[in-house]
């Protein structure tokens, strides 16, 4: 472990609230440190500057071009950020430099793709890192290269390439430098991949994600677990930090205002937190323009001409409120849309709280006493205390509840789990870690237990002397590996008990295994078993389907990840079902399980069912569909004979292709959680996605992602939404039932894929309930 790493990491744990005198690597968990803003900016008015320093960011993250700084060959002009390094300097906030983009001098302005084009961005990366060292910079390469800023596209073996140089090079530049990467857009699961297997994760010193959405800042968490499982995969020796580099939301996308905008700033900050995510960086610091319409003009915390919007107000109360407080761990509460965080500075407590459902009250157990009340607006009260219990409304704003010290309350904030998102093994034993420290100047002995609901997984008992502090570990141990994040609550047992005692973990399976039952066909049932970790495993899949059952062994090799089992029910099962699945070991163990899982087949794969076929987008843009009744390709999945195919071409630009049933048929029964089908892909890139709208007209649009595959596969896309692409109606983002189909199928061009003929196979057209 580097000496580099090793610092940043005791920085994150420590549980004082000191801060180091030459910060470096990942921030403290202590107001403001973690929270930033991008910026467009070297020279700024001084103006400009104090706002944002009042603000509290305490970090910007700016573009280090290369086209800016070397003109000539070999020749770097460092002069305009020696002005953004000092002016940021003098006011306490440090810098996240992107190392990018192309360079006219190099590889024709391109993202490097030769060894001359990557070992000139490597000369003026290390340049840069040896200027500024020592200055608590974080260098990231390059900025979205996942999407068009890799130009002329994407190319992931390209930029695996150019990271490896420029991290030798920065290294040999500033021994002592962060370098981050890759500063994806979204979490792009097979490019993470691909870094991993290329070696580049596991050199880096944290890896920065920019977690764009229009849902939720919530949202994120299961994004950010499946993340840690990788990195954990790929750098098992070596805690890689997840950092949100960049994530706003514009005030003018649909469903959004500035109100909304406003809550979801700290709302954001506060999730990364509870996330073991220590920096967050909001984009953008100031509107970049004034069209009402355009978006990109619109992700700013303060106007163009830099007045305050309601964003900003939103970060300056968290960051003025909880100025210093050094956060612990979230509070356990029954409801887990309801988010209760903890922080403390000194023997002084902190609370901010919110809900992500409808507002309603909670009860806290707090001793007698005036605490403070603040509102995401800045507005505040103060509250006394009495022996009743204490009651916090809880809405969609964030608020803060500040606590002076209190005898009574010191040992609720004596711990803090050393990480909130723990990646473990079942089926053995293994430690969840957890900060304690003595406030007291006699002897404690505490137990800390880790349960889920009643089961207790695991408790440490221990002692500690009077001010003593040390990590203690919990052995906790998981049979079932059918789920892959599990939520547990630690909970303080003994001296100082009390509900506020108690913190949320999740614990991650390196080896889980996930079993799912695909719509029946006839007598067949087809199964699934997805085995990530790539061990062998040999085990019995036991199926029920309608009051029948059946079963089949599983064997799969090291490294296989996946494998399907067709399972003959003794006769035919209805169209409309439910289905359950358990994986046994060979000791009669179960290890995943699938419980009453409801699939209804939809019996539309006739030849005299009229689908309907049209193009819509861009009027003028050139496109054409077309859907008949045919044959199945071989192999045909499951009992399938027949499919509906579509034959559509677009010329370049927006144009999409649409299937739907015949009016009759357009209803659909019941609140659907999803709709499964079979799609024989055409390799074409397009998009694969359906519409439904709902009772008060509002449009969804559920997304499948790009058709890269040729021949069968079975895709699902939700139907009860939580997912972006929707208009009209209600306009709220909520399902109103009952919803009908605007098109079963519908395939967005890409502009890839232009002036070509594709064709797409469907059947097997099911509803998951």
């Amino acid at each position: 472990m580097s000496t580099r790493f090793f610092g940043s990491i005791l920085a994150m744990i420590a549980l004082t609230t000191t801060v180091t005198a030459e910060p470096r690597g990942v921030p403290e968990p202590v107001v403001p440190l973690p929270f930033g803003v991008n910026i467009h900016f070297t020279r700024a008015p001084q103006q400009e500057l104090n706002l944002l320093a009042e603000g509290g960011f305490r970090f910007v993250r700016m573009d280090f071009s290369w086209v800016h700084i070397e003109k000539q060959r070999g020749v770097y002009d460092f002069s305009d950020y020696d002005v953004l390094v000092r002016d940021m300097t003098e006011r306490g906030v440090r810098i996240l430099f992107i190392l990018d983009y192309g360079n006219p001098l190099y590889d024709n302005d391109m993202a490097p793709y030769t060894d001359e084009g990557r070992a000139a961005f490597a000369r003026f990366a290390a340049a840069g890192a040896k200027r500024y060292a020592g200055k608590g910079i974080l260098w990231e390469i390059w900025n979205e290269p996942n999407i068009f800023f890799w130009r002329p596209k994407p190319n992931v073996e390209d930029y695996a390439k150019l990271a490896h140089v420029v991290i030798d090079a920065v290294r040999q530049a500033d021994p002592n430098a962060f370098i981050v990467a890759p500063a994806s857009s979204g979490f792009p699961w097979d490019f993470f991949e691909t870094l991993g297997e290329r070696g580049v994760l596991e050199r880096l010193d944290a890896v920065t994600v920019h977690p764009y959405r229009q849902q939720p800042p919530e949202t994120v968490e299961s994004d950010y677990r499946r993340l840690r499982l990788l990195l954990d995969r790929y750098s098992p020796r070596k805690h890689l930090p997840i950092l949100s580099g960049e994530w706003g939301y514009s005030d003018v996308w649909q469903g959004m205002d500035m109100q909304k905008q406003a809550c979801y700033l700290p709302r954001q900050w506060l999730t990364n937190l509870a996330n073991d995510v220590f920096l967050s960086i909001w984009y953008d610091w100031k509107n970049d323009g004034e069209d009402p319409k355009e978006p990109e003009h619109h992700f700013g915390t303060v106007y163009h001409d830099l007045r305050p919007k309601p964003a900003y107000v939103a970060a300056k109360t968290l960051t003025s409120t909880l100025n210093g407080y050094r956060y612990l761990r979230r509070i356990a509460l029954p409801n887990p849309n309801d988010y209760l965080l903890l922080f403390r500075k000194g023997d002084d407590l902190a609370l901010a709280g919110w809900t992500t459902g409808d507002a309603h009250p909670i009860t806290l157990s707090l001793p007698r006493g005036n605490v403070r009340i603040v509102q995401m607006t800045g507005r505040s009260r103060t509250t006394a205390v009495s022996d009743a219990p204490f009651v916090l409304d809880l809405s969609e704003q964030p608020q803060y509840v500040l606590i002076p010290a209190q005898a009574d309350l010191r040992l609720v904030g004596a711990w803090s789990p050393l990480r909130q998102v723990v990646t473990i093994r079942a089926g053995v034993a293994q430690n969840v870690p957890v900060n304690v420290r003595n406030p007291l100047s006699r002897a404690l002995s505490v137990t800390l237990r880790v349960r889920r609901g009643d089961t207790v997984l695991g408790q440490a008992r221990f002692r500690l002397r009077g001010g003593e502090q040390r990590v203690v570990n919990i052995p906790v141990r998981i049979v079932e590996r059918g789920e892959e994040h599990i939520r547990a609550t630690i909970e303080w047992v003994g001296e100082g008990t009390n509900p506020l005692q108690t913190g949320t973990v999740w614990l991650c399976l390196s080896n889980a295994l996930k079993v799912d039952l695909l719509p029946p066909s006839g007598r067949r049932v087809v199964a699934v078993v997805q085995n990530p970790s790539e061990e062998p495993l040999n085990a019995t899949l036991q199926v029920e389907a309608g009051g029948l059952g059946g079963s089949a062994p599983v064997r799969m090799a090291k490294g296989e990840r996946e494998t399907r089992l067709t399972i003959e029910m003794p006769r035919n099962l209805p169209s409309d079902v439910r289905m359950s699945a358990r994986l046994i070991d060979g000791k009669g163990a179960v290890l995943a399980r699938l419980d009453g899982k409801r699939w209804m087949v939809l019996d539309v794969v006739r030849p005299d069912v009229n689908w309907r076929a049209w193009v819509d987008g861009d009027a003028k843009v050139e496109g054409r569909a077309e859907v008949r009744f045919a044959e199945a390709p071989e192999p045909a999945p499951s009992s399938a004979v027949s499919a509906m195919r579509l034959d559509y071409r677009f010329a370049k630009g927006w144009r999409f292709a649409c299937i739907n049933l015949p009016e009759g048929m357009v209803r659909i029964e019941g609140k659907p959680k999803a709709v499964g089908m079979w799609v024989y892909g055409d390799g074409s890139g397009n998009i694969l996605r359906c519409r439904i709208t709902d009772s008060t007209g509002q449009t969804f649009q559920p997304d499948y992602g790009p058709i890269t595959w040729k021949g069968w596969r079975f895709v699902t896309m939700r139907l009860d939404g939580g997912f972006p692409g929707f208009w009209g109606g209600a306009n709220d983002g909520v399902v109103h039932y009952p919803v009908r189909w605007e098109s079963v199928v519908l395939v967005d061009s890409n502009q890839q894929s232009a002036d070509q003929d594709w064709s797409i196979y469907v059947t097997g057209i099911a509803l998951q309930y």
